[in-house]
């Protein structure tokens, strides 16, 4: 891409900040008067044909002003953007709004989500670290009926997951506390992937051996893996959607909304940013979705790299408020580690 002079610069960011804020096509005029050039409208129109040659302009219609590219964008994120910081009171705020939400890291998550959701009047997404890679803190087991008991598994960052499942009916409360008690002195410590494994093979290859009470602590942990959802996505602000110019075609709300029910495909495209140091910015073709085309994706992993990570992310219109979004996504994905580590 061609190289931009410094008035080109300047012009391009007073295009891209009016149309940030006005979701319309701006003209020259708009930009000669918010301009320190001291140029003529006439001029401006050559300097912004001059950027439409190099493919940083596109003009929409005949007699309308010019609109951003994905190249300008990004450009401007690279080079003019000056990143609106959050005040202290508004650190405060969301850090104190965390720390409230409780030791269940999928309630934190979840407000987290709305937090950044409602911050941004956009969609934001949250991917909670893989249950796999987590290591296994406490097994509990509770009898509600001869038959049925509640295990409550315990992961390290304050991650809980509740099941209700079968067991034998002659199983006792005393037994319940010598199962957990066993599971706890063997697997502690273990990522969940590993006790799976070998849960498994204890119980396939060893049970000739095994005393019939142990038999059954590893089978009910068994049973308390089956069902686990192994990565948990928070969706919040789809409805951002409908206030956004740029997706007033409904087959492009169709393909978002679509797209946010379709977790697969969005937890590929955040599965490829958990390794990535700081914000990352998506623009356009650059996220892989064609759903997202002409869309911007802001993403930061969370979470220490020696133990486990999620991802924090906005998804809006190109147009987004970058400036304000990006210190947003940068300081909630710092709160998020930083409560992982307390909670170690």
């Amino acid at each position: 891409m061609a190289a931009l002079l410094p008035r080109e610069t300047e012009v391009l960011r007073i295009i891209i900040e009016d149309y940030i804020a006005n979701a319309q096509p701006v003209g020259s005029r708009t930009v000669a008067k918010q301009s320190g050039l001291s140029l003529s409208p006439a001029s401006m129109r050559n300097v912004m044909a001059d950027l439409t040659d190099k493919g940083y302009l596109e003009q929409p219609h005949t007699s309308a002003g010019r609109i951003p590219t994905a190249v300008a964008f990004r450009h401007y994120i690279n080079a003019n953007m000056a990143p609106r910081q959050l005040t202290v009171e508004e650190k405060s705020r969301i850090g104190v709004y965390l720390h409230q939400a409780g030791l269940d890291l999928s309630e934190v998550l979840n407000q987290a989500t709305k937090l950044l959701s409602t911050f941004s009047h956009q969609v934001a997404l949250i991917l909670a670290p893989s249950r796999e890679d987590v290591r296994w803190r406490e097994i509990g087991f509770s009898l509600i009926r001869p038959g049925v008991v509640l295990a409550v598994l315990v992961l390290d960052g304050g991650i809980v997951q509740n099941r209700l499942i079968e067991a034998e009916p002659d199983v006792t409360k005393d037994d319940l506390t010598t199962f957990g008690n066993y599971l706890n002195e063997h697997f502690r410590g273990r990522t969940l992937s590993e006790a799976r494994t070998l849960i498994g093979n204890e119980l396939e290859g060893a049970k000739r051996r095994l005393q019939r009470l142990y038999a059954r602590a590893l089978q009910l942990a068994r049973s308390t893996f089956e069902h686990l959802e192994k990565r948990q996505m928070f969706v919040e602000g789809a409805t951002y959607i409908l206030d956004q110019t740029e997706f007033a075609d409904l087959t492009k709300i169709r393909d978002i909304l679509r797209l946010l029910e379709e977790r697969s495909r969005l937890l590929k495209l955040l599965d490829r940013t958990i390794a990535e140091k700081g914000v990352k910015i998506m623009l356009d073709d650059e996220a892989e979705l064609d759903d997202l085309k002409g869309c911007g994706v802001v993403t930061s992993s969370y979470g220490d790299a020696a133990q486990t990570r999620g991802v924090i992310s906005v998804i809006g219109p190109m147009r987004m408020d970058y400036a304000k979004v990006v210190p947003a996504v940068d300081f909630i994905a710092k709160t998020l580690t930083e409560l992982l580590k307390e909670r170690l």
